[in-house]
């Protein structure tokens, strides 16, 4: 429990450094701010001085800078990063499989953090996501970790040092928001909402966090430095000492001791919930980094100072000149059926409403007066300046240019015409806007470096778990589970999630979804081509289909394959079969195939009676001959018979041994055989494959 004057410290510090990164991130996030809303707020790509310029005159918005922005946050949702979890040894392969199946199920769970801050990203320059856990419902002792999705970025402030240096350098950051006073004081009825008169003298700290109507709440982390000793077991394992220190002797008892110590300096994650004024609570959490997690867009940096941007910051001058062109078109088109007709005013006398409103009556009808045999005459059509056109042009132009996006990256007919062509210039705008993608994956890393480090803190206790595979399909698994090696006798972990050291790689290519998709359409060809290859690899095709019903066809397929002997079963197929086959069992016959072991069995019995039973005699006699007393055979008789005898019952024994497993052996062929030739028929019977027009045909 921390005193008083602890925790306010804490106060005093999170106050100022929630003024430095304001202070430093102020201008980075006004820009992201304004690009954001220039492409999302309505009205906004126009500022108030040219629509007061403008007055009554046309001030439309044509936007061409959002359809770049969707291509970009597109072309991320069909091309995913991954995760990728390596064990730095090969007995960790196991392990690794589980932590990468474990994240991806915490970022299916988590999913649009990713999206969100990318998409804010993508148009100012700067998003973020965070990572917590907590427990799994209110009555559990398990928790799980939670891939947070922050719908408003600039509710975040991380330390500066990110700005120079890598992200996870940080020491401290903020996660906070304004809550209505209400709202506060009903989950912290005790707490303080007010600014005393002595807090009001401190100065600007406060200014911002308490107003009539809201109180801020800030999470603030910060990482404090902690030392403790490691030590290398003789096993070469590197622990803590504190945590081997319980189990020390257990461990000597099975010949494991410590051969060197170290004293190192580590750190510590604290997190609080604060006000300007106290400590609200003090959250429990783990690790060794801040999990928050900023991504950044184009980057670069301008003596010292660091500038991020997205795909808008340099289209909105194009941009808004397009608007005022188009405008300006409109305007031009809308006003020239005005300056068509020359007339007198004798021409028009009496009919003056008809021809006010000729550009908006559909009355076919339009009366005149001859004025000395003369009538109404229209002049040549008003055309729309050269200038004004090209101008749109241009202005088009320099959207794309600044973007990096062309038609063909959009989808739009350009003036490409060979397909070669067309992909090259999409490659264009993929390139143009891979520095995006780029970012994602290092805050990708750096998220996965923190799930690294923390499950096996959250998930330490023995449970079963989700995991996922890359095709989404669920697994449960059970992790941290003692039993008994049996080929040891000792007691193991199975998926012991603590064990071992593990590499963080994201990986970037098409989403599972698109490439199922190509595999189908190569597998398909290969399939047109060889015919007998298609029998072969049929239930990987139908794997690669999203069919309905594709379960069952690619069960019926496999059973087939497994019959004609060129598709390995697995343990499941293995033992669906063997009990499909103990069904199926004639009773008959197994009633005569019991009948025929237990005479061979009988046999085996009576041969090893006999052969203790002359083993016994020769024993006796051994031991009478070494004390001196009168055998029942004289012994050169004796020793040569029964010697004899033991020969001829061993010979007997291996024979009717040998028979036994000769019809064991020959039962289990004429089984399977049998078994075989019923599964063939009724196989051949439900499933028939073939290829017709290219297409495999059940």
């Amino acid at each position: 429990m921390r005193t008083k004057k602890q925790r306010e410290a804490i106060v005093e510090e999170a106050l100022k450094r929630f003024d430095v990164a304001k202070d430093a991130w102020r201008e980075i996030y006004e820009l992201a701010v304004e690009d954001i809303r220039f492409v999302d707020e309505d009205g906004a790509q126009w500022d108030d001085a040219a629509k007061l310029a403008r007055h009554k005159r046309p001030s439309m918005t044509f936007d061409k800078l959002s359809q770049a922005v969707d291509q970009t946050v597109g072309d991320h949702l069909q091309n995913k990063p991954g995760i990728k979890i390596r064990g730095a040894e090969d007995d960790d392969a196991d392990v690794a499989e589980i932590y990468e199946g474990l994240i991806r199920q915490i970022e299916s769970r988590g999913g649009r953090a990713y999206k969100t801050g990318f998409k804010f990203a993508a148009k100012g320059g700067f998003g973020a996501w965070m990572l917590d856990h907590d427990y799994v419902s209110d009555m559990s002792m398990d928790q799980d970790i939670i891939l947070r999705e922050l719908k408003n970025p600039f509710s975040v402030l991380v330390d500066p040092v990110v700005q120079v240096s890598r992200v996870k350098d940080m020491q401290w950051g903020f996660l906070f928001t304004d809550m209505p006073r209400a709202e506060f004081e009903a989950k912290w009825p005790k707490a303080q909402s007010t600014l005393s008169e002595s807090y009001k003298a401190i100065g600007s700290q406060q200014v911002g966090w308490i107003s009539e109507d809201e109180v801020r709440v800030a999470d603030y982390f910060r990482l404090t430095p902690v030392s403790k000793v490691i030590c290398q077991l003789s096993t070469g394992e590197v622990v803590d000492k504190d945590e081997f220190a319980p189990i020390a002797d257990e461990m000597a008892a099975q010949g494991v001791t410590v051969e060197r110590e170290r004293k190192v300096s580590a750190k510590k994650l604290e997190r609080f919930k604060v006000t300007a004024l106290e400590v609200l609570e003090e959250v429990e959490c783990i690790g060794q980094r801040i999990p928050i997690v900023p991504i950044f867009g184009k980057q670069s940096n301008i003596n010292g100072k660091m500038v991020t941007r997205g795909l808008v910051r340099k289209g909105k001058d194009p941009q808004r000149l397009y608007n005022y062109e188009r405008s300006n078109y409109i305007e031009t088109v809308a006003l020239a059926p005005k300056q068509q007709i020359m007339a007198t005013p004798k021409m028009i006398k009496g009919h003056e409403a008809r021809w006010r409103d000729m550009n908006t009556s559909s009355d076919p009808v339009l009366l005149f007066n001859f004025d000395e045999g003369q009538m109404p005459q229209r002049v040549g059509l008003s055309q729309v300046p050269t200038a004004l056109v090209t101008g749109l042009q241009m202005s088009a132009d320099d959207i794309k240019s600044a973007t990096g996006i062309y038609d063909a990256g959009l989808g739009a007919r350009s003036n490409e015409t060979s397909g070669r062509a067309i992909r090259a210039r999409q490659l264009e705008g993929d390139t143009a806007t891979y520095e995006f993608t780029d970012e994602l994956v290092d805050a990708m890393t750096y998220t996965g470096e923190i799930m690294c480090e923390w499950i096996p803190l959250v998930y330490d206790a023995t449970r079963q778990i989700r995991i996922l595979g890359e095709d989404d399909a669920e697994e449960v698994v059970a992790i941290n589970k003692p039993t008994i090696d049996l080929q040891t006798g000792e007691e193991i972990t199975l998926n012991d999630l603590s064990r071992g050291k593990y590499d963080v790689k994201v990986t970037v290519g098409a989403s599972y979804s698109t490439r199922r998709v190509e595999t189908a359409e190569q597998l398909a060809q290969v399939m047109q081509g060889n015919p007998e290859l298609g029998q072969i690899i049929a239930d990987q095709y139908f794997k690669s289909l999203d069919l309905v019903g594709a379960d069952e066809v690619i069960e019926r397929v496999r059973k087939m394959g497994i019959q004609r002997g060129y598709i390995e079963p697995t343990d499941a197929e293995k033992q669906e079969m063997a009990e499909k086959s103990q069904q199926n069992r004639d009773p008959s016959q197994e009633m005569q195939q019991q009948a025929q072991m237990r005479l061979l069995a009988a046999n085996v019995a009576e041969a090893e009676a006999k052969v203790g039973e002359i083993q016994s005699r020769i024993q006796m006699n051994q031991a009478k001959a070494r004390e001196g007393a009168p055998t029942t055979d004289p012994m050169d008789v004796a020793e040569f018979e029964l010697k004899r005898d033991l020969e001829l019952a061993e010979l007997e024994l291996k024979k009717r041994e040998q028979d036994r497993r000769d019809a064991e052996f020959r039962f289990s062929v004429e089984k399977e055989a049998r078994d075989i030739e019923r599964e063939r028929a009724e196989g051949a019977r439900s499933l028939v494959l073939r290829m017709v027009d290219g297409e495999l045909v059940v």
